[in-house]
């Protein structure tokens, strides 16, 4: 029997109809990330980065959209602390922390801090991704405070 806390767990589901068209402009960067690879669009004209994925380039709309490899090191710039637990999933979880981290490029990227306080996050601490893998479909993009500096 499969663990309840996944049973339980919101998390991105292929199954809801409106998600179609939005899962498969995400799928590429699901892909990666189960491969432990953290990938944004650029554009191929101007080679600026874009996220989150789109169909069309803000920056140059005749040009392609390809996938790039991106580091996955920045800096917090903003964040958010949750003590309380709307869902039952999250209730003996909390406090933890949603961050937004800037990757540089105009990347900023949304997720859950992993391996520290949550209540010590601040603006300009350095983090790197951590992929959790929750099953062979789904691997999250976390964050975790840099190793490399």
């Amino acid at each position: 029997m499969e663990n309840l806390d996944i049973l339980f767990r919101p998390l991105p589901n292929r199954n809801i109809d409106h998600w179609d068209r939005e899962w498969d402009l995400f799928s590429p960067f699901w892909e990666a990330a189960r491969s432990g690879k953290l990938i944004v669009q650029e554009c191929t004209e101007t080679k600026k980065k874009v996220w989150p994925p789109r169909f069309v380039s803000p920056y140059a709309p005749g040009a392609e959209l390809e996938w790039v490899p991106i580091k996955g090191i920045g800096e917090i710039y903003t964040y958010n602390i949750v003590y309380r637990g709307f869902f039952p999933y999250y209730k003996d979880k909390v406090p933890y922390a949603l961050v937004v981290v800037d990757l540089g490029e105009g990347i900023r990227m949304l997720g859950n801090t992993v391996g520290m306080d949550p209540t010590k996050v601040h603006c300009g601490m350095r983090m790197e991704v951590a992929f959790e893998i929750v099953n062979d479909e789904i691997t999250l993009v976390n964050w975790k405070p840099s190793e490399r500096g």
